[in-house]
């Protein structure tokens, strides 16, 4: 096979999984959700204004970063294994559950900080499915990788919705929420 046919045999496969779902193509969203809530924090740390410039001036790069090692970390593991992961922009696009929006720039800085809370927690609907199907296919490298990304984004939220004055789940995604 040359390099086309082996691409879209792979695209096959992944549509294939991602239909299941599998434990990879799980975590193909959560990279995909983790690159771009990567963008929208740089994006908020260069536009937020009041106090909220301080906290993300404290706490992005470090979110940034985190969330950066961790596409690495979930590639490098998927790659292992002989899994596909999203390489091209228009998969990041179609895996991802976060919306963008460009006018969010201009919101008033605890909006720009809590939308990117919502993104965190979100991101958890995906993780602890992913989690759920790692341990039901015994892969347990993976769903130790994900409990230690859904521990840290716990402690995001925590933080964050501290600083902003909210409850720990004000605002956020509850089972009886209709929103998803």
């Amino acid at each position: 096979m040359n390099a086309e046919e082996k691409y879209q045999a792979e695209l096959k496969q992944s549509d294939l999984d991602h239909h299941k779902p599998t434990a990879a193509a799980m975590t193909g969203h959560i990279i995909s959700n983790l690159l771009i809530h990567s963008l929208k924090i740089s994006q908020a740390s260069l536009f937020v204004k009041g106090v909220a410039n301080l906290f993300l001036a404290d706490k992005g790069t470090n979110w940034i970063a985190y969330e950066r090692r961790e596409i690495d970390q979930l590639s490098q593991l998927l790659v292992n294994n002989g899994e596909s992961i999203p390489t091209i922009l228009s998969q990041f696009e179609e895996y991802s559950v976060l919306e963008e929006n460009g006018s969010s720039k201009y919101l008033e800085g605890e909006e720009q900080l809590f939308a990117l809370i919502k993104d965190f927690d979100t991101q958890i609907l995906f993780i602890t499915k992913a989690i759920a199907l790692a341990e039901n296919e015994n892969w347990s490298e993976l769903s130790t990788n994900l409990v230690n990304l859904l521990i840290w984004i716990k402690e995001q939220i925590r933080i964050t919705q501290n600083f902003l004055g909210h409850n720990l789940r004000e605002g956020l995604y509850t089972e009886e929420s209709e929103d998803f």
